[in-house]
């Protein structure tokens, strides 16, 4: 069937080209026709990204929409410098605190993402993840409980924020600084739609990220406002309650069950206590006869 193809259409071509996928393109592209019309789509493409797109592409016409260093206008950009270990409170303290209509929040890990969740709805904050280990109806109905306003919180990955147009997000922070400053302005796009102005806010772990936040303001020619901590941040965050375990999440989110709760009892298990490798050495000794043999030394023993 490949064979036949005659229009070949990558979409999100930096994100297939540089996370992991480059692989399986190169299979794909092996099994099309060499007479084809290729057509690649992305918001972004740094030049690395560009220059492994024309590996695939023969005398490829580029066409712009806008300037890739282009930021929203309406978009107010701040950063906040933070330890690592404190990002989680500042984000959990901000979003308690103050006003916020809806946001969306960019984690750099999959497991970072549902961190996130898990430490919010342990202070009652609605937040729900889409990443790439949530099935499609997961991800599906997180974004429609986003667009409804059931949760004013979503907490996504560069590539699971593809393709999210929501006219009413107020707010985007950057809990990881992305350290390709091109995808900083694809993140900041997702505010400040029709008309509407945006705020983006990105904390900022000195040790590891400042080098990300310089190579962002060069690429854009903007100087992020710096903002400080709020007041009494420490006393703040040492009240906060601790992340909501990950089984109480998936049973809060009626996608989980206790571990064995289906789990017959067989006769032979006895007593629950004993451990597993006790039970195990047991029935080895038995059918060896070591067991019987203990026994009987222990009874002459007694005489």
């Amino acid at each position: 069937i490949l064979d036949e193809v005659e229009i070949f259409v990558l979409d999100e071509a930096d994100q297939m080209l540089d996370l992991g996928f480059i692989h399986d393109l190169k299979r794909i592209e092996r099994l099309l026709p060499k007479r084809r019309q290729s057509l690649f789509f992305s918001a972004t493409m740094p030049k690395n990204i560009a220059n492994l797109a024309d590996k695939f592409l023969h005398q490829p016409v580029k066409v712009s929409v806008a300037p890739q260093a282009t930021t929203a206008e309406r978009v107010e950009q701040y950063a906040t410098f933070v330890g690592q270990k404190e990002k989680q409170a500042l984000l959990t303290v901000t979003l308690r605190d103050q006003d916020i209509e809806r946001a969306l929040i960019f984690s750099r890990t999959k497991h970072g993402a549902d961190r996130i969740v898990r430490f919010l709805a342990g202070a009652k904050i609605g937040a729900a993840a889409i990443h790439g280990n949530k099935s499609q109806p997961q991800r599906e109905a997180a974004l429609q409980a986003f667009r409804n306003g059931e949760i004013k919180y979503l907490v996504a990955t560069d590539i699971a924020a593809r393709g999210i147009d929501i006219p009413a997000v107020s707010h985007v922070f950057n809990f990881d600084m992305p350290n390709v400053p091109e995808q900083y302005v694809h993140r900041i796009g997702r505010t400040a739609r029709a008309g509407a102005s945006g705020i983006a806010i990105s904390f900022v772990n000195d040790e590891d990220e400042r080098s990300y936040l310089k190579s962002i303001e060069r690429l854009t020619g903007i100087r992020l406002q710096k903002q400080p901590l709020p007041e009494d941040f420490l006393a703040k965050a040492a009240e906060l309650p601790k992340a909501v375990s990950r089984g109480a999440q998936k049973q809060n989110s009626g996608g989980g069950r206790p571990r064995h709760a289906n789990k017959k009892r067989h006769p032979r298990d006895g007593d629950r206590s004993e451990g597993q490798g006790q039970k195990r050495r047991r029935r080895r000794n038995n059918r060896n006869g070591v067991g019987q043999h203990r026994n009987s030394v222990k009874r002459q023993g007694a005489r």
